[in-house]
Formats: C-alpha cells, sequence, structure tokens
C-alpha cells in the first residue's frame, strides 16, 4: 500500500505542477496577448496625436506670420497720416486732369480699430463728362493705396454729368 500511496502521491504531484505550469502559461499568453493589443493601440493613439502635434504646428506657422504680413499690410497698402495730404492734392490734380469740377467737398475723420487708424469719409459732388468720370473712377482705382468707393452716384445734367462720390480712405501713424 505504502507503493500505491507513493505512486499516487507522485501522480498528484506531476498533475498539480502540470495544472501550475498550465496556469503560468495562459496567464503569461493572456498578458502577452493584451499587453500587443494595448501596444498596438497605444502606437495609433500615438500616431493619431503626431498628426495632431504636425497640424498644431503649421497652425503656429502661420499665427506667426500674421503679425509679419498685418505689418506689410499696414506699411503697404495703407494710406499714411503724413501721405493724406499728398493724396488730397493728387485726388484734387486727378479730378482737374479729367475736366470735372468740384461743386462741393466734405472730410470726416474718425477713429477706427482701437484708436490705430483714422477712418476718413470724402464726399465729394462733382460736374464733368461722363468719359472723365470713367477716367477719374479708373485713375482712383489704380492707385496703390487702399481707397474705398462706397457709392457713386452719376446722373444727367444738361450737357454733362453730375456725380456724387462717397469714398473712404484709413489712414494709420
Amino acid at each position: 500500500m505504502r507503493k500505491e500511496a507513493i505512486i499516487s502521491n507522485l501522480m498528484l504531484m506531476f498533475f498539480s505542477i502540470s495544472l501550475i505550469l498550465f496556469l503560468i502559461s495562459f496567464i503569461y499568453s493572456s498578458v502577452k496577448t493584451n499587453s500587443l493589443e494595448d501596444l498596438t493601440e497605444e502606437k495609433q493613439l500615438h500616431e493619431i496625436s503626431e498628426k495632431n502635434f504636425a497640424a498644431l504646428i503649421d497652425n503656429m506657422k502661420d499665427w506667426e506670420n500674421v503679425e509679419k504680413e498685418y505689418l506689410e499690410f499696414k506699411d503697404g497698402i495703407v494710406l499714411k497720416f503724413e501721405d493724406f495730404s499728398k493724396f488730397r492734392k493728387n485726388l484734387e490734380l486727378l479730378i482737374n486732369r479729367n475736366s470735372i469740377s468740384k461743386i462741393d467737398s466734405r472730410i470726416e475723420y474718425k477713429k477706427a480699430m482701437k484708436n490705430e487708424y483714422i477712418k476718413v469719409k470724402i464726399s465729394m459732388k462733382l460736374s464733368g463728362t461722363y468719359e472723365g468720370f470713367k477716367k477719374l473712377i479708373y485713375e482712383i482705382g489704380k492707385i496703390d493705396k487702399i481707397v474705398y468707393f462706397r457709392s457713386v452716384k452719376m446722373t444727367a445734367s444738361g450737357s454733362g454729368v453730375r456725380g456724387d462720390f462717397k469714398m473712404e480712405v484709413y489712414l494709420v501713424r
């Protein structure tokens, strides 16, 4: 009976060791599988984060250029305050060169855009020929600074045309 007890104990011990090794290998393989899935998911999240970061960097580079572009705009195509009298003389010259006579004119000044600019409204009542008005509008449009036409109304008047011009110019100091 002693032999049988030893054999059954040995068999029980081998079975227990086998069961323990099986459980260890099962746990190891499931941890390894979960780790692989976690790593794959983490890799995908990392790739998405990298793409988002690259997009943010591009956006940031665009914003870095905003100040430079604004300064180019401000210095390039916005009329400087000290050049406004020259602009007015040039406008008078264009009016006279196109055989147009000025009946009345008004200029209004208003601070704009956080007091960084001065908005100048120019209203003029003019008289001349249609061809003269057409040339005047064309030549004002060729000015290399920003000049807005708010409205241009022309009406027939005898052998000529009367025009009511409303323009805006922004000045920067």
